[in-house]
C-alpha cells in the first residue's frame, strides 16, 4: 500500500501529474486514471489531487469525466464527439466536465424548402419548425446549429425549452432518434458566422450535416451544425470489408444468387481537425 506523503501543494502534485503525461507519453483523449488510483500512486490525499487537477485544467491539460467510463483523461482543450452515436451536445459536453450554453437565435413556423421536402419526405404545402442556436462551451463560441423539423411532428414547439431537442424529443413527444446519417466537411466562416461564434472571419470551420430518422426511418430532423475547427475532435469506428460494403459477392454453395455476409474486423481511428488561425 502507498504510504501518503506529508504536506504537499496542489502544485507539486500537478509537477507530478505533467511528469506521468511525459512519462507515459499520453496525448489527447488518453486516461490517466481515477483519482482514487493516481491518488494511491502519487501517495497524497485526493483532496489535494484534486487541487492539481484542477489547476491542470484551467491550463487545458487535463479533463474529468463523469459516469461510466469516467476518470481523468488529457486533454487539449478540444470537446471529443463518437460520430458512432447519437448524442446531443449537452449530453456529450456534460460527461466530458465542459460548461454548454445554449442561446437560441431563431424558432419560426416557416413553408418548407425543396431542399426540406427531400429530406424529410414531405408533401409539398407542408410546414417545418426551423431553429437556429449558439452553442458555447466554457464562454467561448463552439457552434452554431440550424435545424429543420416536420411541424406536424412537433406541434407547439416552440413554447419548450430548445436547449437540448433529442431529450425533447423523447418526453414531450414520445419519439425517438434511432439512425442519423452524418456527412463532414472543411467551410469557412463568414462575416455573420464569425461574428456570432465570436472569431475571425475565414476561421476553419467544420460542417456537419445530418438527417435524423426514428425506429420506423421516419425522417424527423434535418440539420446543419458549424463548429469551431480547433474546439472539436470527431472519433469514428470504421470496418474494413473485402468487395462490397454490405455482403461478400463470393458465390455460396455453387448458387450465384447467394451473397453471404462479409466477416468485417472494427478498427478505431480519431479525426483531428485542422486548427483554425485567429
Amino acid at each position: 500500500m502507498t504510504t501518503q506523503r506529508g504536506p504537499v501543494s496542489g502544485e507539486e502534485v500537478a509537477g507530478l501529474l505533467r511528469s506521468m503525461l511525459r512519462r507515459d507519453e499520453l496525448g489527447p483523449g488518453d486516461r490517466l486514471g481515477d483519482e482514487r488510483s493516481l491518488a494511491a500512486e502519487l501517495g497524497v490525499t485526493r483532496h489535494r489531487l484534486r487541487e492539481a487537477l484542477g489547476v491542470l485544467e484551467e491550463q487545458g491539460l487535463l479533463r474529468r469525466r463523469i459516469g461510466r467510463g469516467g476518470g481523468v483523461f488529457v486533454s487539449d482543450g478540444r470537446i471529443e464527439r463518437n460520430l458512432n452515436t447519437i448524442e446531443g451536445l449537452p449530453d456529450i459536453t456534460r460527461v466530458q466536465g465542459v460548461r454548454l450554453t445554449t442561446t437560441l437565435l431563431r424558432c419560426e413556423l416557416t413553408l418548407a424548402r425543396p431542399h426540406d421536402l427531400r429530406q424529410l419526405r414531405l408533401a409539398p404545402g407542408a410546414y417545418v419548425h426551423h431553429v437556429l442556436r449558439l452553442r458555447n462551451a466554457d464562454g467561448r463560441g463552439l457552434s452554431l446549429e440550424d435545424t429543420r423539423v416536420p411541424a406536424d411532428l412537433f406541434p407547439d414547439l416552440a413554447r419548450h425549452d430548445l436547449s437540448h431537442l433529442y431529450r425533447l424529443f423523447r418526453d414531450v413527444y414520445d419519439i425517438h432518434p434511432e439512425l442519423s446519417d452524418e456527412s463532414v466537411e472543411v467551410a469557412y466562416a463568414t462575416i455573420d458566422e464569425a461574428d456570432t461564434l465570436g472569431v475571425l472571419p475565414g476561421t476553419t470551420l467544420l460542417r456537419l450535416t445530418r438527417v435524423t430518422q426514428d425506429a420506423g426511418g421516419r425522417p424527423i430532423e434535418c440539420a446543419t451544425e458549424r463548429f469551431v475547427a480547433d474546439r472539436m475532435r470527431f472519433h469514428l469506428r470504421r470496418y474494413g470489408v473485402v468487395g462490397n460494403a454490405h455482403v461478400d459477392q463470393r458465390q455460396g454453395d455453387g448458387d450465384p444468387d447467394v451473397q453471404r455476409p462479409v466477416s468485417r474486423r472494427p478498427a478505431t481511428r480519431s479525426v483531428q481537425q485542422p486548427h483554425a488561425h485567429y
